[in-house]
């Protein structure tokens, strides 16, 4: 049974994996756990925000996406090999693009929310660049394993996937632009991106 990514799913992850953390924080203490709970409290603040507008709450989840995602890697990953035939420009416009693609699911699914429990079982940082962190969502129906990956770049821990029941984020939409990219590689990818979010 081939399982598919789960966009709802998708905003589980991010959404429900945060604690109350009042204390401020250091840059020594910016772990890849700490940096993903900072990132999560701010969707949070986000969704549960009954004054902001439509247009407000997508700008404030816009911000944060760009601030706590590494977008150049993510964007890169889900490429793959046409990403190195590509002009630099073709680049720029995919992750920009892909940018809005993730923040539209966010937005779409923000009244989803609701406040689950989340367990933080490990974390693990390979090459002092590359880190993994596993998580249990507690559901009431079950419970949903989730690991997320974060890269350090320029001093900052950013994350640029995380997989759901063995899903990955990135595996998903690469295999989603796969036919497009062979057929008329990240121009063409582009193009059709830019034609579905001009229908919306």
């Amino acid at each position: 049974m081939n399982r598919k990514f789960n966009p709802l799913i998708f905003l589980f992850i991010t959404l429900f994996t945060a604690n109350t953390m009042a204390e401020k924080i250091t840059p020594e203490m910016m772990t890849p756990t700490v940096v993903l709970k900072s990132a999560v409290q701010k969707f949070i603040a986000i969704a549960t925000n009954k004054t902001l507008t439509k247009k407000e709450k997508k700008a404030k989840i816009t911000e944060v996406v760009k601030n706590k995602m590494d977008l150049k890697v993510l964007s890169i990953r889900v490429v793959s090999r046409p990403w190195k035939k590509a002009t630099a420009e073709e680049r720029a416009e995919f992750t920009d693009l892909f940018t809005h693609v993730v923040v539209n699911t966010y937005f779409s699914l923000l009244e989803k929310y609701t406040n689950e429990k989340v367990d933080y079982l490990k974390e693990e940082i390979k090459k002092k660049k590359y880190a993994k962190i596993n998580t249990n969502i507690v559901m009431s129906d079950k419970n949903i394993p989730v690991t997320y990956k974060l890269i350090l770049r320029k001093g900052l821990w950013r994350i640029y996937d995380f997989s759901a029941e063995g899903i990955s984020m990135v595996s998903t939409y690469r295999s989603n632009y796969k036919a497009t990219l062979k057929r008329s590689g990240l121009a063409g990818l582009n193009k059709a991106l830019k034609a579905k979010a001009l229908k919306k």
